[in-house]
């Protein structure tokens, strides 16, 4: 009779064992990319976009796929960031659409892509999502070692940062401070108007020698000093959020 019960007990364990197994296999393992995303990273873009395809036949919301069928459409123009800019208008309703279960799809695109368009693709869709795996994944691009693909194209680092601090500032993530205060150094008026608004809004004090600064040179140049109208507004808007 002991030796039936233990050979029940010990069939119940091997079964809950053998679920437990296959209900971790079929598990998604961290960093574990698909098939068409591991295609479109070796730049097989062809193969990549027949798999998302045939995979969207079968599970239109496959958000794997959906993004790789963007960001092939964006290199198709790989040296436009106009192009760039009006793909994702009108992607940015799909964006909203599908939801966050996009964002390591985009920020795996905003980290690593090949193209700078697809980089800045991401980054703006990234921007659709006020939470904060997408705010930390924005803050990225002001990381030391972050660097653009290897593909040409019109798309600086100094544009892509400009445009993730204006992502960045509607969010007050303070974190950012350094990074966005180094493109006031910047030689492009676009970018440095960026950053000037962009700490005005996280409002760290720190930024205010650094624009009372900007703004006193700006006053000695004609064709500029309309800065020092913008770098003392964000000044007073610092000093309000104290």
């Amino acid at each position: 009779m002991n030796r039936t019960r233990n050979l029940q007990f010990i069939l119940i364990l091997f079964s809950f064992l053998l679920i437990q197994g296959c209900q971790m296999s079929s598990q998604d393992k961290p960093g574990k990319i698909s098939e068409v995303e591991q295609m479109y990273d070796q730049q097989r873009y062809t193969d990549a976009m027949n798999v998302a395809r045939f995979n969207l036949n079968k599970d239109p919301k496959d958000l794997a796929s959906i993004a790789t069928v963007w960001k092939v459409q964006v290199l198709q123009e790989a040296k436009s960031l106009d192009y760039a800019q009006q793909f994702f208008e009108q992607a940015k309703e799909r964006v909203k659409e599908y939801g966050p279960g996009l964002i390591p799809f985009l920020g795996r695109g905003l980290l690593g892509d090949h193209y700078n368009t697809v980089r800045l693709f991401c980054l703006y869709s990234l921007g659709e999502f006020d939470d904060s795996t997408s705010t930390q994944l924005i803050a990225r691009v002001f990381e030391p070692d972050y660097t653009l693909g290897d593909k040409a194209s019109n798309v600086t680092l100094e544009f892509i940062r400009g445009e993730a601090a204006s992502f960045l500032a509607n969010r007050h993530y303070k974190p950012a401070y350094e990074g966005i205060a180094a493109l006031l150094k910047s030689e492009d008026t676009d970018t440095r108007i960026k950053a000037i608004s962009a700490l005005g809004f996280i409002g760290d004090q720190r930024a205010i020698p650094l624009l009372e600064e900007l703004a006193k040179e700006s006053l000695t140049k004609k064709d500029i000093a309309w800065i020092a109208i913008m770098a003392d507004s964000s000044i007073a808007r610092i000093k309000r959020s104290q």
